[in-house]
């Protein structure tokens, strides 16, 4: 799967990292940034993409939420080969754009593939995804009969700050939502994994977004089962 990710100008990556969070459950819920307010659902994995000593580079990780389902979720990075995950700054030819591509077999991560070692600490409720870093990423994940839906949902996330030991730490500062950082109303596009696809390029909605070089602006997704 490759996705394309926009920005209006040009990216920050000094200061602000960039995510895409998807939804694997086909629970058709879209995650959204106010995780005080939602509660974290929707949220299943995702691939940050930021600076750490000063290299680009993609962090994949999952969402696991225990028994408890009025918990916060802890994160797991998940391991993945130069073959499962590669990112291509300025797909473009600017510097607005970049894309990842990758082996959707990283959704199949969760608890049962043996993460090493242990998983950050529960993320805060607030429209922030931070987490106490953990070590290295967990071994590259294998098909070990996780449920994992054929529909899957995204949003786009601006965070202002940098991940850290593989964990995403900082705030939403953006979504693809009409409410920014705030946004509670996005609905995004249903993605069906099993069939080959191309979005074409979806836009962020009108609204609340701030006012920065680095705000989203646009995306594509594609698929090639």
């Amino acid at each position: 799967m490759s996705v394309k990710f926009n920005v209006q100008t040009a990216f920050n990556f000094s200061s602000d990292s960039y995510a895409i969070v998807f939804n694997t459950s086909g629970s058709l819920v879209t995650p959204l940034p106010n995780t005080s307010v939602n509660n974290w659902a929707g949220f299943s994995m995702a691939i940050v993409v930021g600076g750490v000593g000063g290299t680009i580079s993609p962090y994949p990780f999952s969402f696991f939420r225990p028994n408890n389902t009025t918990q916060s979720p802890v994160l797991y990075p998940i391991g993945a080969t130069p073959q499962q995950l590669t990112l291509q700054l300025g797909s473009n030819g600017q510097s607005n754009q970049f894309t990842v591509i990758f082996d959707r077999v990283l959704a199949l991560f969760n608890a049962s593939t043996s993460p090493s070692p242990s998983p950050t600490t529960s993320a805060s409720a607030t429209p922030s995804p931070s987490a106490s870093p953990s070590g290295n990423p967990s071994p590259s994940p294998t098909p070990t009969g996780v449920a994992v839906s054929n529909i899957w949902n995204f949003n786009f996330f601006v965070i202002q700050g940098q991940p850290v030991n593989y964990a995403p730490v900082g705030t939403i500062i953006d979504s693809l939502g009409a409410g920014g950082a705030n946004d509670q109303t996005y609905v995004s596009q249903q993605l069906n994994v099993a069939d080959a696809f191309d979005t074409g390029a979806f836009y962020v909605q009108s609204g609340q977004h701030p006012s920065i070089n680095d705000a989203i602006a646009s995306g594509d997704i594609a698929n090639n089962p």
